[in-house]
């Protein structure tokens, strides 16, 4: 019985030296393939969430941020940004869990789910509003928002008229007669909340639109794109994608990360690319300028291009 056990243990011992043998000799197998080809371990971001970051909407569950989701193309670094600014806030959006479909409002999952390559930890309301237009001016004025600087939330409405905020916090509502929107104050009706703030935005996602949006905002070039900028066609319908993240090589050619919600209103999500080369989720600013680029659901051009 002594003599079975002894030659039972010495299998096992046999069996754990040749899988261990096995497994060293295929990782470095593995190895001596990667330095064979001259492959470059992925290039991520591993930005960390600056301290003065702040998302107003108090998002639950987070998975990252949104730039550190994907790898920058090779030979590629983000560029310098200033600390503060609209394009830092977005760099650090919150992710939501790898994987995670993009859901429209009523809670169902979008159909086509091509182009989603992470979804924004942002919630999209329960109501058929928050599409492409209003995604891009509520990322906008969250930003704003969380730095206490109100008197710069105001959007047009596709009739002209210019919705302030900072009047709407004083207590001031707007009203709609037929094409004309106009103030009026209404007693305790000053809200200074940030659900008052949301109230806001809900007005105006039901009167402002890729039209108004696009004849707001001004033209950027190509060279000058940066963070925020958003790639637009006014319409109805129309479409808007916004700039998350730029990178740039040494030859100073940039290569950019896009946001979009879209119709009927869904989560924002980063697109992934399908129909224009690169690496990944990184759009090359050099296709743009050249030949545009191309998704499932819009095609841009440089003229496209604008800021705030």
């Amino acid at each position: 019985m002594r003599g079975i056990t002894i030659l039972f243990g010495i299998l096992i011992i046999l069996t754990f030296g040749i899988h261990f043998s096995w497994t060293s000799a295929q990782v470095n197998l593995n190895q001596l393939k990667q330095l064979n080809s001259g492959s470059e371990p992925p290039n991520y971001a591993n930005m960390i969430k600056p301290s003065w970051v702040k998302y107003p909407w108090n998002p639950k569950e987070t998975y990252g941020l949104l730039v550190n989701r994907h790898p920058i193309p090779k030979g590629f670094a983000l560029t310098a940004i200033e600390q503060g600014s609209f394009g830092e806030w977005l760099r650090a959006l919150p992710l939501a869990k790898k994987g995670t479909p993009i859901k429209l409002y009523n809670g169902k999952k979008k159909i086509v789910q091509q182009l989603n390559a992470g979804v924004v930890a942002i919630d999209v309301g329960e109501t058929d509003l928050q599409q492409c237009a209003d995604a891009v001016m509520r990322l906008r004025a969250e930003y704003l928002y969380s730095k206490s600087e109100f008197n710069n939330i105001h959007f047009n409405y596709t009739s002209g008229f210019k919705a302030e905020y900072s009047k709407w916090r004083q207590g001031y509502k707007i009203g709609v007669r037929g094409n004309k929107a106009y103030y009026y104050k209404k007693p305790l009706s000053s809200d200074k909340t940030y659900q008052g703030f949301r109230k806001y935005l809900w007005n105006v996602y039901n009167y402002a639109g890729t039209y108004s949006l696009n004849k707001e905002l001004k033209k950027q070039s190509t060279k000058n794109i940066k963070e925020g900028d958003v790639l637009i066609i006014g319409g109805f319908p129309g479409h808007v994608v916004m700039v998350a993240a730029v990178a740039e090589n040494a030859s100073k050619e940039k290569a950019v990360l896009l946001i979009q919600s879209y119709m009927p209103a869904q989560n924002i999500h980063i697109v992934k690319k399908q129909l224009t080369r690169g690496e990944g989720v990184w759009f090359k600013v050099s296709d743009l300028e050249k030949k545009g680029w191309k998704t499932w659901e819009f095609d841009y051009t440089k003229d496209h291009l604008k800021t705030w």
